[in-house]
């Protein structure tokens, strides 16, 4: 059991660590674009179907979104707003460290199962 005084230590570091490597990786993506830049990873899913999955094109519009370019960005996928905002809403909890309420509720979990699919579904039809 480690030292109540050493907790709010721990969660800081864990936290300033999360910001630390969020802001290294977005300068990563803001610096070198995927659609040119090799070393990013291919969908596995469109290399074996040639269909897009529900992420396919997540990277490129967050590319486009740091760089400002909103409607690029949701041209690319849409469902890119949709986790940002649910991101937004969980982000005051896991600041607090705690678990965002909505994630434990079944309504979240089939809404998302759902929006995903049928995301799925109607950008391959």
């Amino acid at each position: 059991m480690e030292p109540e005084s050493i907790r709010p230590f721990r969660k800081g570091l864990l936290t300033g660590s999360a910001a630390l490597a969020a802001a290294f990786g977005a300068w990563i993506l803001y610096t070198f674009p995927p659609a040119t830049t090799p070393y990013y990873p291919k969908c596995a899913f469109h290399v074996l179907t040639g269909l897009d999955c529900p992420g396919c094109g997540i990277t490129r519009a967050l590319h486009h979104l740091l760089h400002g370019r909103i409607g690029e960005a949701f041209a690319l996928n849409p469902l890119l707003f949709a986790i940002l905002i649910a991101a937004a809403c969980a982000l005051p909890s896991l600041i607090r460290g705690h678990r965002p309420p909505f994630l434990g509720k079944p309504w979240f979990a089939w809404g998302t199962v759902v929006v995903v699919c049928g995301w799925w579904v109607v950008r391959n039809v």
